[in-house]
């Protein structure tokens, strides 16, 4: 019981960091935290050493704790690691896939491109696309690092795309029609279409969110 209490709570400081419910740079109080979720201190200060560990929480000494930062360095970091992991994961899937989840995540798409569509429908669909990449690799290790490099780029791109200007329309219709061009490779088993489609996505992807970083960044300075 107390171990299934510690992980729910490290799971929801962990989403609401994720989310940017705690922003970057953000100070969290042990205590008020220990408040909010009505446990003692200790839970707060394990899930927060674990945090840190994953690279989403600075530990200050005497002064509690704070959301980690992200910088436009940051962003090339986690680009630059997908960039050498995810075209051989795309390859990994075109082979393994089935052909049933590939059209049931391509109507998904679809409908995002040809109707009404909500930020979170749209992260959602992006998450799925992940999933559907990288469930069959076999090398648990690959899994695990691609695993953590997701939980950054969910963070930036929360506080990117859900901040700058609005969220744009022509942004979701740009990054899911790449999407279906990664799904239309796999549906051939086009090893080589898959790597190449998800290469360039990756490029135009870093490309699009250090502009709208960017565009934050002069908005919170403005």
């Amino acid at each position: 019981m107390l171990t299934s209490l510690r992980e729910r709570l490290y799971e929801s400081l962990k989403e609401d960091i994720l989310t940017n419910k705690f922003k970057p740079g953000e100070e969290l109080q042990i205590e008020k935290l220990a408040e909010e979720f009505g446990v003692s201190s200790t839970p707060v200060r394990e899930a927060l050493v674990r945090l840190e560990g994953a690279g989403l929480v600075v530990l200050m000494p005497n002064r509690g704790a704070q959301v980690a930062p992200i910088s436009l360095e940051d962003v090339k970091n986690v680009w630059e690691v997908r960039r050498l992991l995810e075209p051989h994961a795309a390859k990994v899937a075109a082979k393994q896939c089935e052909m049933a989840e590939i059209n049931a995540l391509y109507e998904k798409m679809l409908k995002i491109v040809n109707g009404p569509v909500d930020f979170a429908t749209y992260i959602n669909s992006d998450l799925e696309i992940h999933e559907l990449m990288f469930k069959h690799l076999s090398n648990t290790l690959l899994r695990e690092i691609l695993d953590r490099v997701d939980q950054h780029l969910m963070r930036i791109r929360y506080l990117a795309e859900s901040n700058a200007n609005g969220f744009k329309r022509e942004v979701v219709e740009q990054v899911t029609k790449e999407h279906l061009s990664i799904l239309d490779a796999l549906k051939k088993r086009d090893t080589q279409k898959a790597a190449a489609a998800t290469l360039e996505h990756l490029i135009n992807g870093e490309t699009r969110t250090l502009k709208t970083l960017q565009q934050v960044t002069d908005l919170q300075n403005s």
